[in-house]
């Protein structure tokens, strides 16, 4: 049950649908389609007419019902347009029968951000019914590494700049997948580009990294024995509020990457097969490949004792037996002890 993206595109440009549930974890195109097919459904001129949002957390059936069956003025159809509508709450007949009864001349939307659609019997019909009538389900899921990084390329290139794949692939690596974060990133770095190419340099220059990155960093310091460094980043991560429990918890992250890719390799398998076990891992192969390098002078004895460490550090966190920030500059310092140890 679903369409892709490229079917959603050929639906919308050929009008044929009259009812879409878009929803999935990439919010940031659940809206920019929600906004598309109601572009291509109304006029500008006389959306104020023919175009109706609602919420969908507030609004009785009777108003949906009302915005419905409501006539056009000016214009062939309109667009009816619901954010996060409870299917497993609303009357499961009345909104059958507003699927399957809609006018011609409406095309209803239904866009799920925070509410979304889940494994019960009337979420599971409510779709099936969608998908009956001829409407559109789409999942709007995660990009990949690749797909987000293709989304850049493209981007840039529609802002007139270039951007490498390589380049786009990084970005990603360091803020993550969310789209609506990437591009906020891309439209700094056309404004900073120079002669139109955004560069490395500009990237890591005014890039925004996430939390898994800075801590990811963080890791890579420790490893490399880069004493004063490590100490900075941490610091870094204090200035900007974030949660003890969660830098730790991303610095778990970061060693048990160390050492599932350490154990790979040494069984002479490549270090992204651990993805096969791990379904964390999904569309984030490449901390794989970054763990296999940077662990290649830890043995596994020595990230199996960095892994004690930080789940004694977890434990004493989480019961609230020491000052999180201090437990933290300890725990840095054991880790790097040991990582001096060999």
């Amino acid at each position: 049950m679903g369409m892709t993206e490229t079917e959603l595109k050929t639906c919308i440009k050929a009008r044929n649908c009259s009812v879409y549930v878009l929803h999935g974890a990439e919010n940031y195109l659940t809206q920019q389609y929600a906004r598309h097919i109601a572009d291509q459904t109304v006029d500008a001129d006389f959306a104020v007419f023919n175009l109706h949002w609602l919420d969908g957390q507030s609004l009785s059936f009777d108003e949906l019902e009302t915005a419905v069956d409501a006539l056009p003025m000016m214009g062939e159809r309109t667009c009816v347009l619901v954010r996060d509508l409870d299917v497993a709450a609303a009357d499961a007949q009345r909104l059958s029968a507003l699927v399957q009864g809609a006018p011609a001349h409406c095309v209803l939307v239904f866009w799920q951000i925070t509410v979304q659609p889940d494994k019960r019997k009337a979420w599971k019909d409510f779709l099936q019914l969608v998908t009956q009538r001829g409407g559109a389900v789409v999942n709007f899921e995660r990009n990949t590494v690749d797909e987000a990084a293709k989304r850049l390329v493209s981007g840039a290139k529609r802002r007139g700049c270039s951007l490498s794949p390589e380049d786009a692939r990084y970005m990603v690596e360091q803020t993550g997948s969310d789209l609506h974060l990437l591009l906020g990133e891309l439209e700094k770095f056309v404004a900073l580009a120079q002669d139109g190419v955004i560069t490395r340099e500009i990237i890591n220059a005014a890039g925004a990294k996430n939390l898994e990155t800075r801590v990811f960093d963080l890791s890579k310091a420790i490893l490399q024995q880069r004493t004063q460094q490590a100490y900075t980043l941490l610091h870094q991560l204090f200035v900007q509020r974030e949660e003890p429990v969660a830098v730790l918890g991303v610095l778990s992250t970061a060693y048990a990457d160390l050492y599932r890719a350490k154990v790979a390799v040494l069984s002479g398998q490549p270090a992204e097969s651990v993805a096969n076990a791990f379904k964390s891992y999904k569309n984030k192969e490449f901390r794989l490949r970054n763990a296999a390098r940077d662990a290649r002078k830890m043995s596994v004895e020595a990230l199996r004792d960095c892994l004690a460490i930080l789940a004694r550090s977890d434990a004493a966190l989480k019961t609230g037996r020491a000052d999180g920030r201090i437990l933290l500059e300890q725990t840095v310092t054991q880790l790097i002890q040991r990582a001096q140890e060999g």
